[in-house]
């Protein structure tokens, strides 16, 4: 059976980030839980939701080798309030699992075999990059904003990824761009070394993206590759695969002005910091839609109010309120 004892510092950081991956309200029992298992002088720990699948290991004192799986959340919780920074565990009969073993505080939950628990995506790493974590977090931070979360819209639900070679360089161009079908962010890096192997970019769900940028805090330097239809990210010793989306990225660069007849520029934070004060009075939720009036040497920002129709009988009827409401007023 399992046991170890291991300090809570090495060990919080991964359960951390396993949180965000499992789905708190799985049909699935068992992804709900988070599977631990023993190396040599290491603890495992694995969680998953079907699409993105998370692995660390993490030095520790081992005792004796066991595998078991026992609910995040509630590990998580545990762990984040434990009273010292050393932990011992220990599984005991009928799948629970103890933490702790002295009087300041100890735990017990019930967890499962790990028989049921889906097994980690195994991918080739030999179509990968080293890539500076700074860089790739950069361009996931200026992209993966405006990627859209309503889910009809498939193929703009993630970050999609390319890249090329430009004229006069040596270096291979990283590209990233994602749009929500009203704004559109684009980032190149450049990158040394043959690049990938792609003949077409890859769209990366954008639950995914974010969860690479939380692996990429921890590390200076990471590798990222693709294998079929899964791309994965490798820092030390952890382990993030994503499933790519199959759907195809619109044609972003038709909708790129290849001129700029009419352009102008502007102070970088007098401009977030005059958005940020009119956006509390803009009225949109999804958009937070502000009108800007551009003239020589000055710009004015207005926020807008809302749109309202005026449908039969003079009731006035909000555009956000939802299609059945309208159908009971226009029939009465």
């Amino acid at each position: 059976m399992l046991e170890f004892s291991i300090k809570k510092s090495d060990v919080l950081r991964p359960l951390s980030k396993a949180q965000t991956i499992i789905e708190k309200k799985n049909i699935m029992a068992i992804i709900n839980n988070i599977y631990l298992y023993a190396e040599p002088d290491k603890l495992v720990i694995e969680a998953t939701d079907l699409e993105i699948s998370y692995r660390a290991s993490i030095p520790c004192n081992l005792i004796s080798q066991g595998a078991i799986t026992v609910n995040a959340n509630k590990l998580y919780e545990i762990v984040k309030e434990f009273p010292s920074d050393e932990i011992h565990f220990k599984e005991t009969e009928n799948s629970w699992l103890q933490i702790g073993s002295n009087d300041k505080a100890i735990f017990k939950i019930g967890g499962t075999p790990p028989d049921e628990f889906p097994q980690f995506r195994r991918v080739e790493e030999n179509n990968a990059i080293t890539i500076r974590a700074k860089d790739l977090n950069e361009m996931i931070t200026k992209t993966v904003f405006a990627a859209s979360s309503e889910a009809h819209k498939f193929s703009l639900a993630g970050v999609y990824m390319e890249q090329e070679s430009w004229e006069n360089s040596d270096n291979i161009v990283l590209r990233m761009v994602a749009s929500n079908g009203h704004r559109l962010a684009l980032q190149d890096k450049d990158i040394q070394g043959a690049g990938l192997d792609m003949d077409q970019g890859i769209l990366i769900p954008k639950k995914g993206a974010n969860e690479i940028r939380k692996l990429l805090e921890d590390h200076e330097e990471v590798v990222f590759g693709i294998d079929e239809k899964f791309c994965f990210l490798k820092g030390g010793e952890e382990f993030l695969v994503i499933r790519l989306i199959e759907g195809k990225f619109p044609n972003y660069r038709a909708i790129i002005p290849q001129t700029k007849e009419r352009s102008f520029k502007f102070p970088r934070k007098d401009m977030y910091s005059a958005l940020k004060r009119i956006s509390i009075l803009a009225s949109d939720d999804i958009f937070r839609s502000v009108m800007a009036f551009i003239r020589p040497g000055e710009i004015e920002i207005e926020s807008l109010k809302k749109k309202v129709v005026r449908p039969r009988k003079k009731w006035l009827l909000n555009i956000r309120e939802n299609l059945l409401s309208w159908h009971l007023m226009q029939n009465t």
